[in-house]
């Protein structure tokens, strides 16, 4: 019964943060982020190489 409480009232929460969020991108002084470039991608895509080299390394033994 708690657990059923418990959902409700965080049901409720995300109801009212997306109200919240949602008023306060429509009012007129709500600054947008800027678009990502090609520096911000070409990170993005050095981070995932990273990532995915150090995975191979642990699953071939290299990396114990």
């Amino acid at each position: 019964m708690a657990k059923d409480n418990e959902e409700k009232s965080v049901d409720e929460l995300i109801k009212q943060e997306t109200a919240h969020r949602i008023t306060e991108m429509q009012s007129s002084n709500y600054k947008f982020p800027k678009r990502i470039n090609s520096a911000d991608v070409t990170a993005i895509v050095g981070a995932i190489i990273v990532c995915l080299i150090l995975i191979i390394l642990c699953m071939t033994g290299v990396i114990a």
